[in-house]
């Protein structure tokens, strides 16, 4: 930013208070590269979940029941609309809150709280995982990872 605002030097009189200048400009960089960073993951495949299926079972049968699974699973997220997919990936996979991805994606926490029931609600359809009541949409992803 420093570089930036050195070559900008001939606007420097313009600016009213550099201090927040400074730090608007800092953050709405930090959160261009964040954004360019979701971008590259949700463009980017599913293959880096580093979950092994050793981790869920213990005999070959329930090794196969597993591997299919998570396949599958991987597969819903796959199917996703693509801001859909790039909010359950940051929450689920980068664990990020929810409020620190409405600030990265600029939108509201209700928007990400919107967003992850539908990709909830979509993954529970295409597993045929059935939602008894309301439960809510983390009740229903541990009932599917504990699966």
């Amino acid at each position: 930013m420093f570089v930036k605002l050195w070559s900008n030097r001939r606007q420097l009189p313009e600016i009213e208070n550099i201090t927040v200048y400074l730090y608007v400009a800092v953050k709405n960089r930090s959160l261009n590269a964040l954004s360019q960073k979701a971008h590259e993951l949700t463009s980017a495949p599913f293959d880096f979940l580093e979950t092994t299926v050793d981790d869920f079972a213990s005999d070959p049968y329930e090794l196969m029941i597993t591997a299919e699974m998570l396949e599958r699973m991987r597969q819903a997220v796959d199917t996703l609309p693509p801001r859909c997919k790039m909010i359950f990936k940051l929450i689920r996979e980068d664990g990020l809150r929810y409020k620190e991805v409405a600030d990265i994606l600029n939108i509201s926490v209700n928007t990400i709280d919107v967003q992850m029931a539908i990709a909830i609600r979509k993954i529970c359809s295409i597993l045929h995982v059935d939602r008894p009541g309301k439960t809510r949409p983390t009740e229903i992803l541990k009932k599917v990872k504990d699966f």
